[in-house]
C-alpha cells in the first residue's frame, strides 16, 4: 500500500488557494441559523401572543406553537396552573430543536459555520482547532447520539401537525379551506419530507441489514432505496421546512393582529 501524501495547505484561518467564492455558502448558512435563533427567542419570550386566529369557525395555528398542548384536555393540561411565561412552544420546541440540532446535515452546517472545523474543503481552519484535534463527538457533543430518539418524537409531532391542518377545514357553513390551510399544510408537508429523508430513518429502514433477500428484509430493502431517493435532497428539505415555520408564523401574526384578512373557500355546505 502507498503512503499517504500530505497536501500543501496555506496556514491561517480562511487562507486558501481556491479562487471561487467558497465562503458564500457557510456565511449564508450561519446568518440564516443566527436569524432563526434570534427570531425564535423574540417570539417565545418577547412576543408570545397572536399564536392563532379563527376564521368562520376554523382555527389556524402558528407552526411554531403547533401542537398547542396547553389546549389539550388530555392529562388536564388545559387546567394546569402554569406560570405566565410558559407557552405551548416552550413546552414542545425542544423536540424539533433537538431533532434538527442533532441532524447529520445540521452537524455539518454548524461545524463549518460556527466552529470552522473544517471551514471548507482546501481552506485552513483556526490554529486552536489544530491544537485540540479531532477526538470524535464527545463531552457535550455526545448529545448528538440522541438523534434517533428525537426522530421518534418528531414523527409524533408531524402526525399532530396534520391533525391541526384538519381543524382548518371545517367552517361554520361547511367544509373547505383557506390560505391558512394552505400554509399549515405546506409546512406540515415540508416537515414530513425533512423527517422522511432523514439519515437515521433510512438506517432504521434497512441500513442495519447485510442483505435484502426475501420477506421482511426484502421489504426493508425496498423501503431503504425509496428513502435514499429523498435523502439526496435532505439539505433542501431542511432549509425549506425551517424557513416555512417562520413564514407561517409571520402569516399568523399579521392575520391575528388584523393587518390582513384570510379568506375561506367553502366547498361542501
Amino acid at each position: 500500500m502507498g503512503e499517504g501524501i500530505k497536501l500543501p495547505v496555506i496556514n491561517g484561518l480562511g487562507r486558501t488557494d481556491r479562487i471561487d467564492k467558497w465562503w458564500r455558502q457557510p456565511l449564508a448558512m450561519g446568518i440564516a441559523l443566527t436569524a432563526a435563533l434570534i427570531y425564535t427567542a423574540w417570539r417565545l419570550v418577547i412576543f408570545p401572543d397572536s399564536i392563532s386566529y379563527e376564521l368562520e369557525g376554523s382555527k389556524v395555528m402558528s407552526p411554531i406553537f403547533s401542537p398547542n398542548i396547553l389546549e389539550w384536555e388530555l392529562f388536564g393540561l388545559n387546567e394546569w396552573d402554569h406560570p405566565g411565561w410558559v407557552n405551548a412552544a416552550i413546552l414542545v420546541l425542544w423536540i424539533p430543536f433537538g431533532f434538527r440540532g442533532t441532524c447529520y446535515y445540521m452537524r455539518r452546517v454548524y461545524y463549518r459555520t460556527f466552529f470552522q472545523s473544517p471551514t471548507a474543503c482546501w481552506v485552513d481552519e483556526p490554529d486552536i482547532n489544530k491544537k485540540i484535534g479531532y477526538g470524535g463527538e464527545k463531552r457535550l457533543f455526545i448529545f448528538n447520539n440522541l438523534h434517533r430518539y428525537f426522530l421518534y418524537a418528531a414523527i409524533i409531532i408531524i402526525a399532530i401537525k396534520w391533525w391541526d391542518v384538519t381543524h382548518t377545514l371545517h367552517f361554520d357553513e361547511g367544509w373547505g379551506f383557506s390560505f391558512g390551510t394552505i400554509i399549515m399544510a405546506t409546512e406540515a408537508f415540508l416537515l414530513t419530507m425533512y423527517v422522511t429523508s432523514c439519515h437515521a430513518l433510512r438506517h432504521l429502514a434497512g441500513g442495519s441489514l447485510d442483505r435484502w433477500v426475501s420477506g421482511i428484509s426484502a421489504f426493508r430493502g425496498k423501503l431503504f432505496k425509496k428513502i435514499s431517493v429523498f435523502n439526496r435532497s435532505h439539505g433542501f428539505w431542511f432549509w425549506t421546512s425551517l424557513g416555512f415555520v417562520f413564514l407561517g408564523d409571520l402569516w399568523t401574526i399579521v392575520v391575528a393582529e388584523g393587518h390582513i384578512n384570510d379568506m375561506a373557500f367553502v366547498i361542501l355546505g
